[in-house]
């Protein structure tokens, strides 16, 4: 079986992560979270953990090189020869062709970019309810995170929908189960 690489792609809120959670569960698949990565790398002191955390200790953000090679580390796991689900990457336009060439390596490429649509408003909305009380949660934050999304929205999508039919968008102002199903049809088509 070729493997499917799947890229969740919105909003802060839009509740990609929750259904990468869903996903990865019911059809097989690896979510790959650079977030996860960089807590990984920093967690064991790894030569790239301790790059990563040179800038991250300035507040300054991890070079595409650094990101892509643990990115690199990771799709030669064996946990993702079915495939994988990236959640949060690429965030820069030179992080999606990097991502294309990274795949070639692996004779395979991007199956399908899966956009959660949700208006800006909403997500404010959704982040400013949210009870889990996270640092990241503060109204100022919120908007940096809401203004670091367009950025990379338009950095990002560009390089997607120029190719043909890989974009699905979803509508993602509705329940989580409801979302799910969308998804699930989504992923279920590209895997046969």
């Amino acid at each position: 079986m070729t493997p499917v690489f799947i890229v969740f792609f919105g909003p802060p809120g839009c509740g990609k992560g929750t259904q990468a959670k869903k996903i990865t569960e019911e059809l097989g698949l690896t979510q790959i979270s650079t977030g996860d990565l960089f807590r990984k790398h920093l967690g064991e002191k790894t030569p790239l953990g301790l790059k990563a955390q040179e800038y991250m200790s300035k507040g300054e953000l991890v070079p595409d090189d650094i990101t892509i090679s643990m990115v690199r580390e990771r799709l030669q796991e064996p946990d993702v020869a079915t495939g994988a689900i990236f959640d949060g990457f690429p965030r820069t336009g030179a992080q999606a062709q990097a991502l294309d060439d990274l795949l070639k390596e692996f004779e395979s490429d991007v199956t399908m970019v899966v956009d959660f649509a949700l208006p800006i408003e909403i997500s404010r909305e959704r982040l400013m309810g949210r009870q889990e009380g996270r640092a990241d949660d503060k109204p100022e934050v919120i908007e940096k995170r809401l203004n670091d999304h367009q950025a990379v929205e338009d950095s990002v999508m560009p390089h997607y929908r120029g190719k043909a039919d890989l974009v699905k968008e979803v509508d993602a102002e509705r329940g989580i189960d409801e979302i799910y199903e969308d998804v699930r049809a989504l992923i279920q088509s590209v895997l046969n």
